[in-house]
């Protein structure tokens, strides 16, 4: 089945390939600590880097619909719930089903039910500390999640409020407002919490929610300038290209040789460290959305891994990885074995995610146009 979409935008699909690819890759360090030692690091860079791009594509996405729904003269309390019953139709099928899956893989490993369970099914695992060690990838789910209902509610209550007003600068206030709300969050932990190490900074602040509602919103950030001053961003794309990958090269590779760790500089990294890793990434943005490739089979690749990308990202390491690690152990394979154990995990984990996104994933998402959904939601 060809599962290609020619109407879909080739470079936001090669950065949703990448990042996922990164995230794929830095889990795979689970599988053994004896990775030749360059291979162990780049598996330590790559899954913060992988995990954030998702965040700013999804902001940068979402809000070009937000935006977009809140100028039209209609706009409503239904235009809120239509945009929601969207988004829940896209994201909670793959979510839920794999929940299940998870539960029973848990179940089957351990012989007892996840701690928590229900939090899981409400996306409360990571509200104010870090989820438990059961469906650990769900902690970014429910960042997005929240940030679905946080900003088009306050955009709602701002346009009945003030009906007259500039509904863009709401916009552009609303996404401030956030953004300011979420590093205050950080703030807070600064002066009221202690971090050991860049571990405990990765569970404490990376995947805690009320820390992190702010990133999804530089996305937002970034399509209102996108859309505000378009024809600069696109004579400037290169320049802001290369600022971008700079910053993401002294966050993510120069970051301790310069000293700017947990231990040596522990505002930097609460406070600063994730903001200015979401702007990096934003600032790849406008070269990326009017990237054009001509390769047709580097391009089909690239749709493929990208459409597939959540349906990967929920498989590959609570379910797969976990699974395979159970029935083959893998903690002592070394050289050409634990390669070949890589490559099969990643073979598993492409085919069964391409399967899950054909039978499942796609036809439900398919749904959210058919006529019965439609007159559901009161649309002609």
């Amino acid at each position: 089945m060809n599962i290609s979409n020619k109407k879909r935008n080739v470079g936001l699909d090669l950065a949703r390939t990448i990042a996922i690819l990164l995230v794929l890759f830095a889990h795979t360090r689970w599988i053994s600590d004896h990775y030749p030692k360059v291979v162990d690091y780049a598996m330590r860079l790559s899954g913060t880097i992988g995990v954030e791009v998702f965040f700013i594509i999804s902001g940068f996405l979402i809000g070009k619909i937000i935006l977009r729904e809140i100028q039209k003269p209609d706009f409503s309390f239904s235009s809120i719930k239509t945009f929601l019953f969207r988004r829940w139709f896209r994201t909670f099928p793959n979510y839920y089903l794999l929940l299940i899956v998870n539960v029973v893989v848990w179940y089957s490993i351990y012989g007892e039910l996840p701690q928590k369970l229900y939090k899981y099914f409400l996306y409360l695992q990571n509200v104010t500390d870090t989820s438990l060690p059961f469906y650990r990838v769900s902690w970014s789910l429910a960042v997005e999640q929240f940030s679905y209902i946080l900003g088009p509610f306050l955009l709602y209550g701002l346009i009945k409020l003030f009906p007259k007003k500039n509904r863009e600068a709401f916009f552009l206030y609303v996404t401030l407002f956030i953004i300011l709300c979420f590093i205050l969050t950080k703030i807070h932990f600064y002066y009221n919490d202690t971090l050991t190490d860049i571990v405990d900074w990765n569970e404490s602040i990376r995947k805690v929610l009320i820390y992190r509602l702010d990133v999804v919103y530089y996305g937002f950030l970034l399509r209102y300038l996108y859309d505000k001053y378009h024809a600069w961003l696109i004579d400037h794309k290169r320049h802001i290209l290369l600022v971008g990958l700079v910053c993401i090269f002294v966050l993510h590779i120069f970051r301790v040789p310069l000293g700017l760790t947990v231990g040596e500089a522990p505002a930097f990294m609460i406070i600063f460290y994730l903001p200015l890793n979401s702007i990096a990434i934003a600032c790849l943005i406008p070269y990326l959305d009017t990237l054009e490739m001509t390769f047709k089979p580097l391009v089909k690749f690239i749709t493929t891994i990208s459409l597939i990308s959540y349906s990967l990202y929920l498989l590959h390491y609570t379910i797969i990885l976990h699974s395979l690690k159970a029935i083959f152990p893998s903690e002592e394979l070394r050289g050409l074995s634990l390669w070949a154990y890589t490559f099969l995990y990643w073979g598993i984990t492409i085919l069964l995610s391409y399967l899950l996104y054909v039978y499942f994933e796609k036809p439900l998402t398919d749904l959210r146009d058919s006529p019965k959904m439609k007159r559901l939601l009161g649309r002609s």
